[in-house]
């Protein structure tokens, strides 16, 4: 079964690297605290809203780079996403609901 903080922290600290940068760099960039960078890369936590935007508008990479996993590694059982995504929903306001509302049909056009 998949870590998704963990498979999310290797994602993000994968593209981290590949712009040449320091866990520390990256910090400062993106305006966060080294501790909660270390964080999120070691699978501890989870970024809230707020510092996920920060995170994919400092890697400048679409969202769903950091949440498509290659399927051929992973194994995610559907009740397992959908239990955490739910999760997740639950910590977030109505607007901010909307805004994945919305993603989440853009994903669904393809």
């Amino acid at each position: 079964m998949i870590n998704l903080k963990k498979e999310f922290g290797k994602r993000v600290r994968q593209y981290r690297k590949a712009m040449g940068l320091s866990q520390m760099k990256f910090a400062e960039k993106a305006d966060i605290t080294f501790q909660t960078l270390s964080s999120i890369e070691r699978g501890i936590t989870f970024p809230s809203y707020p510092i996920l935007i920060k995170i994919i508008e400092t890697l400048n990479v679409p969202i769903v780079k950091l949440f498509c996993y290659d399927e051929a590694n992973v194994t995610v059982k559907d009740t397992e996403v959908f239990n955490y995504t739910a999760e997740l929903l639950e910590q977030l306001d109505y607007e901010k609901r909307k805004l994945v509302f919305k993603f989440i049909n853009m994903l669904n056009e393809d």
